[in-house]
């Protein structure tokens, strides 16, 4: 959860939208946190393959 929690205050301070009110905090957690957590885990997945498949030689 910290990690989620972390990246959403990453987020908000980056892109400096409007902080989520404190009874809304554990569901912005959710959605933002998990939604960059999936986007930078899908990236380095395909890194990862396009790496494997470069040095398999295909």
């Amino acid at each position: 959860m910290k990690l989620l929690a972390w990246l959403t205050e990453a987020f908000i301070n980056t892109f400096g939208i409007t902080r989520p009110r404190p009874e809304e905090q554990r569901t912005a957690q959710f959605l933002i946190g998990g939604l960059l957590l999936a986007f930078i885990l899908v990236v380095v997945a395909t890194l990862a393959f396009l790496l494997f498949e470069v040095r398999a030689g295909h």
